[in-house]
């Protein structure tokens, strides 16, 4: 029978995570102070058999049941392990990694903001020469990373750390904040006048994953 992962927490203060993906209930399974929230079943089609989207629109809605509560480690879609021994052996062998991510952003949420182009204002690959292509493209990311500047400058002191990522036409700006720093945040960023091409789309609170790094094999 095998186990899906949804993620990992401190053990106090548990809350109800009702059912999750398949309709199956979400079961947990402690290891000293720290415990794995997961659901069973029979195999590894009753997670990625069902519509794929719907699947994962319940394993996150899973997620964001417990965020709400305490703080999570959470795994990425699909996390599959075969047994019960298989994941008492995780836990055991990360429980200090988990132990100590869990201590560090108790009390912390990740917010994103997605700077894009708008469809109208990609390049368009027929520019006469390589050379004005590669310039437009240098350009074209010089702006977004003046836009993720602006962000930054704008929330101020209230983040504690940023991170972004560049993918084509799009920077993924990364806010790592305290949970109740989260409405001033919005507020902040609401104020933002959006250049003219772009578009900006903020999202969260989130479970922290951009910050912390652990084996989840």
């Amino acid at each position: 029978m095998s186990i899906l992962l949804y993620c990992v927490a401190a053990k106090s203060g548990l809350p109800q995570a009702g059912t999750g993906v398949a309709g199956l209930p979400v079961l947990c399974s402690e290891c000293d102070n720290a415990v794995a929230f997961y659901s069973k079943g029979v195999s590894a089609e009753a997670w990625a058999g069902a519509p794929l989207r719907e699947s994962a629109r319940q394993f996150h809605r899973v997620l964001q049941r417990i965020f709400e509560n305490k703080a999570i480690i959470p795994f990425r879609f699909p996390t599959l392990m075969e047994n019960d021994e298989e994941l008492a052996a995780h836990l055991r062998e990360n429980l200090t990694s988990y132990s100590e991510l869990l201590q560090r952003f108790h009390n912390s949420a990740q917010m994103e903001a997605v700077i894009s182009y708008s469809d109208a204002s990609r390049p368009s690959a027929a520019i006469s020469s390589g050379t004005e292509y590669l310039r437009a493209k240098q350009e074209r990311s010089e702006k977004l990373q003046s836009v993720v500047a602006q962000l930054q400058r704008l929330a101020g002191g209230i983040v504690g750390e940023w991170r972004d990522r560049s993918i084509q036409n799009t920077v993924r700006a990364f806010a790592l904040l305290d949970r109740g720093s989260v409405p001033e945040f919005k507020d902040k960023l609401r104020a933002f006048a959006v250049p003219a091409g772009l578009t900006v789309r903020v999202t969260g609170p989130w479970p922290v994953t951009e910050f912390s790094n652990v084996n989840q094999g």
